[in-house]
């Protein structure tokens, strides 16, 4: 979607007697987070609570509870809410991802966002005398914002006009590509918020308290915090017990007992190669995934079966043997066989007499 920009002379008509409300910012959140599960988004996964993302959008949010628009930048936005300006971009990114705000810049301004909440009774007169947009064109603004949203719309639903003339084809190879570009931005949008959190655990590396603060937010599986449990309770390199937080996440949201035991293994090997003086070329939790990743990959690989040693291969040995149970003084051995699949033995040794296991106390 292309991006807008307004001139601050004229956001600044509409930000006048601005008037903010606490009890209208919580009633604009609920909206959000309702049609966000109408369109099949986690609210809490874009807006964790109690996490540095979720106090971003409050405070824009709190801003729009007026007017409906507002301008600030990122690095007052960080001060704020005490965090880091990336992540104050990866709120703004989950905040449009949501559909309900439009983000636009700052034509005569650096670096500074200017936010637009679209179920605001201004909206539309907005949209005209600040960004000079008419309606058909904020019907098109509003067309790009969904299709950002729609990610799981497939190539081939895109490419269904193409048979109907040399235009049209050239209309929907120009479809697919921007539904590529789409898909990618979405990736790439996915991987900056994992960015962002894991920014968020290192700052707190050196707080204790905080570290468990931060864990308790993103973590969202028992076997995340039995992970980071085990490394700071275990004898394990400094690096690794420094960076348990950022590993425990990366176990996995879906981690269940048997990935956990593969995460063990990674954090074994990568303990053993960091103790043996091991050189990183990147940081150790991303040695951790690729060593996590490959021990997943093998583990789906089917085994071949190996008969060479097992039972099925070994030939049966009949052994005869006395029958003490019949009164019969003979000592002929029984034509019963007993057979047995390991001996260790020799057959001859196996035939005694009666009076022989009598000896042995055996009769």
């Amino acid at each position: 979607m292309k991006k807008i920009t307004a001139y601050n002379k004229d956001i600044q008509k509409y930000m006048q007697q601005n008037r903010l409300s606490t009890q209208k910012k919580n009633e604009i959140i609920d909206v959000i987070r309702n049609r966000a599960y109408d369109n099949n988004q986690s609210f809490e996964s874009l807006f964790p609570a109690r996490s540095k993302r979720k106090e971003v959008m409050d405070h824009i949010v709190y801003m729009l509870s007026g007017n409906g628009i507002c301008k600030i930048s990122a690095e007052t936005l960080a001060a704020k809410a005490s965090c880091s300006v990336r992540t104050v971009n990866a709120t703004v990114r989950a905040l449009k991802e949501t559909g309900e705000v439009i983000v636009a810049g700052l034509a005569d301004g650096k670096n500074k966002y200017v936010f637009v909440l679209k179920m605001h009774p201004n909206f539309t007169t907005i949209m005209k005398e600040v960004f000079y947009i008419d309606t058909e064109q904020i019907a098109e603004l509003n067309a790009g914002q969904v299709a950002e949203q729609k990610n799981t719309k497939t190539i081939e639903a895109v490419g269904l006009e193409t048979e109907k003339t040399s235009s049209n084809y050239n209309n929907s190879i120009n479809s697919i590509n921007s539904f590529n570009s789409l898909k990618q931005e979405k990736n790439n949008d996915r991987v900056s918020l994992m960015e962002s959190i894991e920014n968020e655990l290192k700052e707190a590396q050196n707080d204790v308290k905080k570290e468990f603060e931060r864990i308790h937010v993103y973590y969202v599986n028992e076997y995340q915090e039995m992970m980071y449990h085990t490394i700071k309770a275990g004898t394990y390199h400094p690096i690794l017990k420094t960076n348990a937080s950022i590993i425990g996440l990366r176990v996995g949201s879906n981690c269940d007992k048997g990935l956990f035991c593969l995460a063990f293994n990674a954090l074994g090997k990568v303990d053993r190669f960091l103790k043996s003086n091991g050189t990183l070329t990147d940081n150790v939790q991303a040695l951790f995934s690729k060593v996590y990743s490959d021990n997943i990959k093998i583990s789906k690989v089917p085994k071949k079966a190996n008969t060479s040693n097992s039972d099925a291969s070994k030939p049966h040995t009949k052994v005869p043997f006395y029958n003490w149970l019949e009164e019969d003084k003979s000592k002929e051995p029984s034509t019963n066989i007993y057979t047995t699949r390991h001996t260790f033995i020799p057959e001859s040794e196996l035939k005694i007499s009666k009076e022989e296991a009598d000896e042995m106390g055996l009769y």
